[in-house]
């Protein structure tokens, strides 16, 4: 998960502090002080489930899978990360542009907590159906 395909590239602003987009979006998420304590728990279970992803990916994966299967995989978890990226940029925006009145967002905030949701049951389902087929 944390060397992506081609097709996105993670900007810089999520490469940091720890150069694992995965892991900085959700820091950067978490550390805007924008999200409700709704948003504060999926975002802590997209954090949670990619790390499971990946600890699936090191563990059984990379002994058993071939390349093509460890690209495919990559490529559901960029996918991803990419779609939550831009629905935080979405609300992000908003937020910032309504100067924090609430109500001004609903449309951007529902979004982002959508495709989190979305996001967490496919890397969940990814992760759960290749561990089935062991």
């Amino acid at each position: 998960m944390d060397d992506l395909p081609a097709e996105w590239s993670p900007p810089p602003e999520i490469r940091t502090p720890t150069g694992i987009p995965r892991i900085d979006l959700p820091i950067r998420m978490l550390s805007s002080g924008a999200l409700g304590n709704d948003l504060v728990e999926l975002v802590g279970q997209f954090l949670s489930e990619s790390a499971r992803f990946s600890i699936w990916i090191g563990s059984e994966v990379k002994r058993r899978g071939s390349a093509e299967e460890l690209a495919k995989l990559s490529q559901t978890t960029s996918s991803q990360l990419e779609k939550v990226y831009s629905a935080w940029v979405e609300f992000i925006t908003a937020y910032e542009g309504s100067r924090r009145m609430s109500g001004r967002f609903i449309a951007q905030e529902s979004t982002l907590r959508q495709v989190l949701a979305d996001a967490i049951e496919k890397i969940e389902v990814t992760r759960v159906r290749g561990s089935e087929g062991n």
